[in-house]
């Protein structure tokens, strides 16, 4: 009776274990389905939003349309450039092995050449007569055995040897024709490489022209200030359906909440601080929300800590603006970027690079602007970032 009663609950624990695990691995499917659910929703919204902006009366001249299509144009090329000088370093990598091994397969070839060579003499200097010479001797029965294996030997060496010659010839010229495929697919890399190169200066060039004819048009209108009003007040309104949009999304994956790094949290590039947090501009009537740091065209950008992307678009003012959701209500900024390396959804860690710097948005130097964000309202970064 006990035995029975030891063994129902056994039974019984299993079966609650099994049903645990299966309850378990249900609820984290439909977690993942959801996520994925808010994630499409969020996309939505941001694309209504990037709409928004595009479109946004009266707030777009046909300068700025042009400094916005030559610096997406911008971006592409260097994205693709980047690419290309990847792809041809990895053939150009390839190749130096491939040639290696040529090298290896030819020396390989030429030894195993000599032994067939010395294998023939010897063959021809024995030649059939001794061997028929041997089967004809009857008096010697046990030299004659061994002869025979010695000579079978011989052959089976040989054919050996010439079937690894040939294994060996045909090795080395798969290499060598993949060496001659290599080179070709290098060289157009290359080729291309050099044109992407060439409509980058173009465009820069063209950049340069819009940016100094959009600065012109500004002052001679005396527009400056209205300008930098107008961009900040997108941002805040950007800011605000943002959040309104992320409130769904489920919090990110990163071992620490963001209030818990204050003072911990590392610097998004190294640089030299050119505006402060609260700097005053235009006679106080224009109050910075965030830093800007000197940085050099293409240095890496890093999140400061882990999230997801929240919104990888152009911003008038802001040029390639990059927003990541830390969770808790806090949000990272980071705009001016020469390109994005990562995309609306995205999850990233902290230190993860997630974009370049450069002068987007019609700068007329290199750097990044830097903002946090708790609840849509401006932090200090400087208090929250690790000192140096």
């Amino acid at each position: 009776m006990c035995r029975l009663n030891l063994t129902s609950l056994l039974f019984i624990s299993l079966f609650f274990v099994c049903l645990l695990v299966t309850t378990n691995q249900t609820l984290a499917a439909s977690k993942e389905e959801v996520s994925e659910r808010q994630l499409q929703e969020l996309r939505r919204d941001i694309s209504k939003l990037q709409g928004w902006l595009k479109d946004a009366k009266g707030e777009h001249s046909s300068l700025e349309n042009r400094l916005r299509e030559t610096e997406v144009q911008i971006g592409q090329l260097i994205t693709n450039i980047a690419n290309n000088s990847h792809e041809a370093s990895e053939l150009e990598q390839k190749l130096a092995r491939l040639r290696n091994e040529q090298r290896s397969l030819q020396t390989q070839l030429d030894q195993q050449a000599g032994y067939l060579r010395q294998q023939i003499r010897s063959a021809y200097a024995m030649g059939r007569q001794e061997y028929l010479k041997v089967l004809l001797n009857q008096q010697e029965p046990d030299r004659v055995a061994r002869l025979l294996r010695y000579y079978d030997y011989i052959n089976k060496k040989r054919t050996e040897q010439i079937e690894e010659y040939l294994g060996t010839a045909r090795q080395l010229n798969l290499v060598q024709s993949e060496i001659i495929t290599r080179g070709k697919t290098l060289e157009q890399v290359r080729r291309s490489l050099q044109d992407r190169r060439s409509e980058l200066l173009a465009e820069q060039k063209k950049r340069q022209q819009v940016v100094q004819q959009l600065s012109k048009d500004i002052v001679g209108r005396g527009d400056e200030l209205k300008k930098l009003q107008v961009d900040q007040q997108r941002l805040e309104q950007l800011l605000a359906a943002v959040t309104d949009a992320i409130v769904k999304l489920p919090p990110p994956r990163d071992a620490s909440p963001f209030p818990q790094m204050r003072g911990k949290l590392p610097w998004p590039i190294k640089g030299r601080v050119l505006s402060a947090y609260g700097s005053k501009q235009y006679n106080n009537r224009i109050t910075s929300h965030g830093l800007l740091i000197q940085a050099s065209e293409g240095d890496e950008v890093r999140s400061i800590h882990g999230g997801r992307v929240v919104f990888a678009d152009w911003l008038r003012g802001f040029g390639f603006m990059l927003i990541i959701d830390h969770g808790d209500g806090y949000m990272s900024l980071y705009g001016y970027n020469q390109t994005l390396r990562k995309e609306l959804g995205d999850w990233v860690h902290g230190g993860e690079v997630v974009a370049t710097a450069g002068s987007s948005g019609g700068q007329q130097n290199n750097g990044l602007y830097f903002e946090i964000r708790s609840g849509g309202q401006p932090l200090d970064p400087i208090g929250w970032i690790a000192r140096r």
